[in-house]
């Protein structure tokens, strides 16, 4: 009796003390959400107006008909008279609107233009810092961003805004473009964080830093719970940390980039929380008690998504790599002999009229059917997979014919996939960065296919 007395004076007093302080915590951090939103709002404007200029300056120089012009009389052009002609081009744009990183590629001879001349020819089979190029190409986008160093400006951090040149019929004649040098946009990005006591992000779509004031995290860290916030272009989603705090994470379709805003000091209403979780616990303890006597049911654990883990393939990703392999992504083992790296063939245009991820599960089953217990096997990104293999290089190649084969028969899908013997001696990505090129030397003869260097 006295037992029922004391659990009902517990409620009584729980339920009382809920009512006066939960209203009190919903206004307040309703407050701190709105107070965010226009904080966010404003960094948004700010980081926007900062890209859109090279973005606009990036498109002008594909349509602008002396380029064009240009380009497509280079065949009949000496390389003197047509390095000069760009040069000067190049240099106008640089004297203009202060873009040293301006340049332009031409697709027919594949020479790097720049306001100093002709810097390279662009070889992604060869370069690894030319990859960026065939990926570019391959993505079918009109104009895209991509963080890298800038080889011709002592390898600083860059992020180029590069974009198609085509000419009246649609043929692409050449890529164009322009760099905003990192610590540039680190400055503005610097002063907001230190002003708001922030820490602010651009991140790619599958998690990947891209912009940092710390350049030590670009396109070396990842913030992969932001993706899952599921953020669009119209506003900013609001995320409260469980230790304080709070996330914030917009897109921004311009440039294909989230931007993602937190905070990570506690917020004014972490004392009320913990008072209203302390209540609750006496709450379910209550009513623990009331039902102590009742036959007991089974309780099943919840089990929390790996954030090393892809959860749709259950494939491990590139957090996992980090993990195991270091920041540095060393191999630290000998048992890899071989790297692969492949993805689907226009799986952009096949994602649109069919059902994407059932093709990527598909191609899950019959990768693990034939690599088995003899390697790793992660989803990259997208349609990307990278395999860390237990097998030299020429029964790696044979392998992976059997699942080109396999994936066309069972999926109608073609894929492309590059094969390289692990050196030790390089880092992961450099490895990795090796079998891209030989990827994408299959898909431009015509993809569906399996490419392999010792």
């Amino acid at each position: 009796m006295k037992h029922n007395i004391l659990a009902t004076v517990l409620f009584f007093l729980a339920s009382l003390t809920l009512a006066v302080i939960t209203p009190t915590v919903l206004r307040t951090s309703r407050e701190t959400e709105i107070k965010g939103q226009l904080m966010a709002g404003h960094i948004y404007d700010e980081l926007q107006s900062s890209l859109f200029r090279p973005i606009i300056i990036s498109e002008a120089m594909a349509t602008d008909n002396l380029l064009l012009n240009t380009l497509k009389n280079e065949r009949s052009t000496s390389k003197k008279e047509m390095e000069e002609l760009m040069s000067s081009y190049l240099a106008g744009i640089k004297e203009n609107f202060g873009y040293i990183a301006a340049f332009v590629i031409s697709t027919d001879t594949r020479r790097y233009y720049t306001p100093n001349g002709i810097a390279k020819i662009i070889d992604p089979e060869c370069d690894p810092y030319d990859i960026w190029y065939q990926v570019f190409l391959n993505s079918g986008k009109k104009m895209s961003l991509d963080t890298d160093r800038d080889q011709v400006n002592g390898y600083r951090w860059t992020v180029f805004i590069n974009s198609r040149i085509c000419d009246e019929s649609g043929r692409l004649i050449g890529v164009c473009g322009v760099g905003l040098f990192m610590d540039d946009l680190q400055k503005i990005i610097e002063h907001e964080e230190k002003a708001h006591n922030l820490k602010i992000n651009f991140i790619s779509k599958d998690g990947l830093v891209q912009v940092d004031t710390d350049s030590s995290n670009i396109e070396n860290a990842y913030i992969s719970e932001a993706i899952t916030d599921r953020a669009e272009e119209k506003e900013f989603t609001f995320r409260r940390r469980s230790s304080g705090g709070w996330r914030m994470v917009r897109l921004m379709p311009e440039v294909d980039w989230f931007l993602v805003i937190q905070k990570f000091s506690r917020s004014e209403t972490k004392n009320y929380i913990s008072y209203i979780i302390f209540l609750y616990v006496i709450f379910v303890l209550f009513l623990a008690v009331s039902i102590q006597k009742k036959p007991k049911m089974n309780i099943h654990s919840l089990i929390k998504s790996d954030a090393t883990k892809d959860p749709l393939t259950g494939l491990p990703n590139r957090n996992y790599v980090r993990d195991n392999f270091g920041e540095q992504g060393i191999f630290n083992t000998t048992r890899y002999k071989s790297l692969a790296m492949f993805d689907i063939d226009c799986f952009k245009s096949i994602n649109e009229n069919r059902n994407g991820n059932e093709i990527l599960l598909g191609i899950v089953a019959i990768l693990n059917q034939e690599v088995e217990n003899r390697g790793l096997v992660f989803r990259w990104a997208g349609d990307e997979f990278v395999c860390f293999l237990e097998m030299e290089v020429q029964e790696a190649e044979n392998v992976f014919k059997k699942i080109c084969n396999q994936t066309f028969e069972k999926l109608q899908v073609t894929i492309s996939a590059g094969i390289v013997e692990v050196d030790l001696t390089e880092s992961i990505k450099t490895n990795y960065h090796r079998a891209v090129q030989l990827c994408y030397s299959v898909k431009e003869k015509g993809g569906n296919g399996v490419k392999r260097k010792a």
